[in-house]
């Protein structure tokens, strides 16, 4: 290069790894900064990673809804955990990650997948920090919602294993030929069918792609059968196999479709829960598959396995869905009626809701009064207008003094008022309390945690795809500490809505170095 350009000055790997350590220390003054100017409480997502040189990583990212309705998320820490990753290591390290960044008294909810290793952590967990959460921590563990779809498709998988194994061995023997490929191409274009640059296998224990190489076979089905009648070399699925992969396919959409919403990192999930849980439910009613056998089969594996997790729905993504508008409580009483009938069950269902919905409001009702008590002008209001300021007094004195039910509290109001009709598909609910914080500011306040809460892990997962490109086969002898500044900067200042605006921060960071 030198000879090229005489002015070129190399850049050695120790300055590369002092440059990302000084970024990565700037963002953590950052974050810490910006969580400790939070009014509200936060929630998280964690995972374990093994890298390509077997050691262990615990990513544990921070969601939250701030004080302008927008949902914001972080990866604060990853990880290095000492190996064995018992539940007592991993309850260790995450409460030392709440503490160094402290978090400790302001969290909310965790979500993790379902190992029994998270289990007893969270158990470990609840124990330590009963005295710092809402009702001694009982209600803080979230099991990942789409693990457990990943669990429910997958026992009906089991049903079809024969079926699966021979798409996946005719999809592998024509894809590992360049010459059975083209073979393949020159069918498909006989059938006015688009070429196939190669054919995409699945991961057998990732049952999203396992449909959708379903679905990619069945599109080439006339050209795999031809393939095979030609060929004769390899012995495709029989027209029954087809007929049940199909049937499969078809099944299993909505579960693909639940799947991608409780996936949603960017936007609140939470409020959506009851909903999807209650679309499969009704899926696996055994009077909607009267015609089919296969799917009366899968429906009653699958069902076994859904009452395992889902029978008692998770009592904080169940409550958050009441902060959506168009639904509120009486979206929970129609789905109970719909799976309970109008007995007793149905009804104690509801009213076990509706008393929890009540205590957590006069819990944050409390502290709201605590709040506006012990703080006239808190430092989040002195970064509101004055004049939006005054639209939100007004707002409360309107609702206080022109309604008719002016003794009724907040909670009452508003699950008394109709539900909202409007599209659903732009609907958007943080900009909802965004609009109507001044008419319901405990229940704006509520709605900003448990909106913040997460419905899967994924947030967490998607971390290790970024890791596993840093420390692949050429790089592993990667120290732990690189790994997490070059992960959790890329978190930061990567190209999305919600990463760092170090110009917008920088009166923090200089309030946090005082």
């Amino acid at each position: 290069m030198r000879s090229l350009r005489p002015e070129y000055r190399s850049i050695g790997r120790h300055t590369v790894r002092e440059d990302c350590v000084a970024v990565f220390k700037a963002g953590c003054r950052v974050a810490l900064a910006e969580l400790q100017e939070l009014d509200s409480r936060v929630s998280f997502t964690s995972d374990i990673w093994t890298s390509s040189a077997n050691l262990g990583y615990l990513c544990l990212t921070a969601h939250w809804i701030d004080k302008g309705f927008q949902f914001q998320k972080r990866i604060i820490a990853f990880k290095k955990i000492p190996y064995p990753h018992s539940g007592q290591a991993v309850a260790d390290l995450v409460e030392k990650m709440w503490t160094d960044w402290k978090l400790d008294d302001k969290i909310f909810a965790i979500t993790l997948d379902n190992s029994s290793v998270n289990d007893l952590a969270v158990k470990s967990l609840e124990s330590r920090l009963s005295e710092k959460m809402l009702f001694g921590a009982s209600h803080m563990h979230m099991r990942c919602s789409a693990h457990i779809l990943n669990l429910i498709a997958q026992e009906g998988m089991k049903l079809i294993h024969t079926t699966l194994e021979n798409i996946r061995e005719l999809l592998r023997h024509i894809g590992s030929s360049g010459s059975r490929l083209q073979v393949l191409n020159s069918i498909l274009d006989e059938l006015n069918l688009s070429p196939k640059k190669g054919l995409a296998l699945d991961c057998p224990t990732r049952w999203n792609s396992t449909l959708l190489m379903i679905k990619e076979a069945l599109v080439l089905k006339g050209a795999l059968k031809r393939y095979v009648t030609d060929q004769g070399s390899i012995k495709g699925p029989s027209l029954e196999e087809w007929n049940n992969a199909e049937d499969m396919a078809t099944f299993l959409e909505p579960f693909l479709d639940a799947t991608k919403i409780f996936s949603s990192v960017r936007k609140p999930s939470s409020h959506t829960y009851i909903k999807e849980v209650w679309t499969i439910r009704r899926l696996l009613l055994l009077e909607n598959h009267k015609d089919s056998a296969i799917l009366r089969e899968l429906a009653v594996r699958m069902q076994k396995k859904f009452d395992k997790y889902w029978e008692n729905p998770n009592l904080i993504l169940t409550l958050a869905t009441i902060f959506d508008p168009r639904y509120k409580l009486i979206f929970l009483a129609f789905c109970f009626k719909k799976a309970y009938g109008e007995g007793r069950e149905a009804n104690a269902r509801l009213d076990y809701i509706r008393d929890w919905l009540k205590k957590y409001y006069e819990e944050y009702e409390k502290a709201c009064m605590d709040q506006d008590s012990s703080v006239g002008s808190s430092q989040g209001e002195r970064h509101i207008s004055r004049k939006r300021k005054l639209d939100e007094e007004f707002a409360q004195f309107k609702s206080e003094n022109l309604d008719l039910h002016s003794t009724m509290s907040e909670l009452e109001k508003y699950l008394q008022e109709k539900p909202i009709d409007t599209d659903e598909e732009n609907f958007d609910i943080l900009q909802y309390w965004k609009q109507n914080c001044g008419l319901y500011p405990t229940l704006a306040k509520m709605a900003r945690d448990f909106l913040s809460v997460q419905a899967s892990s994924v947030a967490s997962e998607s971390a290790f795809s970024t890791a596993g490109r840093l420390t692949d086969h050429l790089r592993t002898s990667m120290n732990s500490e690189t790994i997490e500044c070059l992960v959790c900067s890329k978190d930061w200042f990567g190209p999305k809505e919600e990463a760092f605006d170090l110009n917008k921060y920088l009166p923090l960071i200089r309030r946090s170095d005082q």
